[in-house]
């Protein structure tokens, strides 16, 4: 399975690069297209550490974010 995520700026937080960076550090894959970046999981343990760590890496920079899950099976 994927995890997608879209993101949305805010000109009171951080720079965009230094978000995709954070990201990139963090293991996320950047996308072009509907969404911004992507990781791969297998199980709902996964799914529950991945979301942690995107809401972790993302905290205090002010950029909302949706994530949609994409079955690859």
């Amino acid at each position: 399975m994927k995890l997608m995520v879209k993101l949305q700026f805010s000109t009171d937080g951080a720079k965009p690069l230094d978000v995709v960076s954070k990201l990139q550090e963090a293991g996320f894959i950047p996308e072009v297209g509907d969404y911004d970046f992507s990781f791969t999981f297998d199980t709902p343990d996964d799914y529950g550490f991945l979301t942690n760590k995107l809401h972790s890496t993302l905290q205090g920079t002010k950029v909302r974010y949706e994530l949609y899950t994409i079955d690859e099976s």
